[in-house]
């Protein structure tokens, strides 16, 4: 996965809280990941299925991204590639943010479903134009630690 320009984007401060559901409205899992302070990317939950929800306690500088776990396509949360808390003001409820699929291109569409049934070395057997194989044979990557095992290691 591109990065997040985590150079730009990380937690600053833990003043404020903020009560968060996420809820998945894709129809893939994701993961969900919290940026640290130094703009690292912190995996709070893998796979969360469709539909289902992931409640966070965080706060409000804190941003939070997701991607498609197959894939590592990013995905929108809140309505943006960063998601960035607001603060909790004495509500009795927990703040919904979807996560959605971006509207895409529909040649990034097609390189999307065709890299999930055609392997790296198999791109080049395919009777396409030339200029598509460099686009196919990019897979994403995220770098990042999860919280499960970070809490395990205290």
């Amino acid at each position: 996965m591109p990065s997040y320009n985590a150079s730009r984007v990380k937690s600053l401060r833990h003043e404020w809280p903020a009560y968060l559901t996420f809820t998945n409205r894709t129809n893939v899992p994701v993961d969900i990941a919290w940026v640290d302070y130094r703009g690292n990317l912190v995996r709070y939950h893998t796979r969360l299925q469709p539909g289902k929800h992931h409640f966070q306690n965080t706060f409000l500088t804190h941003p939070w991204v997701a991607w498609n776990t197959d894939t590592h396509d990013k995905l929108l949360v809140g309505g943006q590639l960063v998601f960035e808390p607001k603060p909790w003001e004495g509500e009795d409820y927990r703040t919904t943010v979807y996560i959605d699929q971006p509207v895409l291109p529909l040649l990034k569409l097609c390189v999307q479903k065709i890299r999930l049934l055609v392997g790296v070395d198999e791109v080049e057997d395919l009777e396409i134009p030339r200029d598509l194989f460099k686009k196919l044979k990019k897979r994403h990557s995220i770098n990042f630690r999860d919280y499960q095992l970070l809490q395990r290691e205290r």
